[in-house]
């Protein structure tokens, strides 16, 4: 049986920062279900304007470099069975049975099903797509479309703060997350228009001046559509202002998702006994032995989640001292 110091569960930028971090303190093996490391951090895209916004894409980059490099990895593998025994624990995965002294839990979200809400139209309309979809075409160059908008709309809190949902909380990134797309999206067509619709807006966190001044480019709206309807020359927006319903056009419109936690964040909670809250996050606290970082444990940016895992290597590298 293989014996390590710390297992870590999860190949995204919080689980390589862990190991990184940790790697002259005992021995660690870091596992990752999917076949390659990075997570959902290295699916996003710089989105600098003639400044930094700040958004961490730099610095993720720069974790993952590092922990492909240093950090003793295997992917395409998961932990199946878990039995707490005296001193750790004995896992066993698709491929062999390890026993772990500890176990760091990084397992990571994944965007909120959008197809929940039927009334947004996601993918039935080329016209109607999601931040990250909005993403994916910005890191690959894809945009040449939006040369001829003049109007875009950014609908948030899309699968976040709905109790119909059981999904009460803010996922806290989505505000910031849309406002650099918006700043990046002026800085490349400065004519075109861009409409916010939002409960509130929340810029707290890293990058606070930049988010402020991308927030003063845009056209905030405090309230939510009820309805969308495309047709061959863009998206009408059904939407409550100023308590009167009123109906507005755009060339496209960008669906600010929120998070949830992944499946493989809800199975090894349920292998490993931990409590969940809303959303299916793992309640942060330690359980003998098994701790959780990154968005495992709840939404949160790139520097949240990087933040969160240093401070975790902290103390677990303390606890491999003793």
């Amino acid at each position: 049986m293989e014996r390590v110091d710390v297992l870590v569960i999860g190949g995204g930028i919080a689980g390589l920062a862990v190991a990184s971090a940790l790697q002259e303190k005992g021995n660690v093996l870091l596992l990752e279900e999917k076949a390659s490391l990075g997570g959902l951090a290295v699916e996003l895209s710089c989105k600098a304007t003639d400044r930094c916004l700040r958004c961490g894409v730099c610095r993720a980059a720069e974790v993952v470099r590092k922990g492909r490099i240093g950090v003793e990895s295997v992917t395409g593998e998961s932990p199946r069975a878990v039995v707490r025994e005296k001193g750790g624990f004995r896992i066993t995965t698709d491929r062999r049975e390890l026993a772990a002294r500890l176990v760091v839990l990084a397992t990571g979200a994944v965007p909120f099903p959008v197809e929940e809400f039927p009334q947004y139209l996601w993918g039935r309309r080329e016209r109607i797509l999601t931040g990250f979809e909005l993403e994916r075409r910005l890191k690959d160059g894809n945009l040449e479309e939006f040369a001829a908008f003049r109007s875009l709309a950014f609908v948030q809190c899309v699968g976040s703060r709905n109790a119909r949902k059981r999904l009460g909380y803010c996922s806290q990134v989505c505000c910031r997350y849309a406002l650099r797309l918006a700043a990046n999206l002026r800085f490349r067509f400065p004519e075109v228009r861009i409409d916010f619709y939002s409960m509130d807006l929340q810029v707290l966190g890293d990058g606070q001046e930049a988010l402020r001044d991308a927030a003063h480019s845009v056209f905030r709206y405090r309230s939510l559509p009820f309805a969308l309807q495309e047709d061959a020359d863009g998206v009408t927006v059904f939407v409550e202002v100023d308590g009167k319903a009123t109906r507005r056009r755009y060339d496209a419109v960008v669906l600010s998702v929120g998070l949830v936690a992944s499946p493989g964040t809800q199975r090894m909670a349920e292998l490993f006994r931990l409590p969940q809250r809303e959303g299916g996050f793992i309640v942060p606290h330690p359980q003998d032995g098994v701790f959780a970082c990154g968005t495992a444990t709840g939404p949160k940016d790139i520097a949240g989640a990087i933040f969160e895992a240093e401070r975790l290597s902290e103390e677990l590298g303390a606890l491999l001292g003793r």
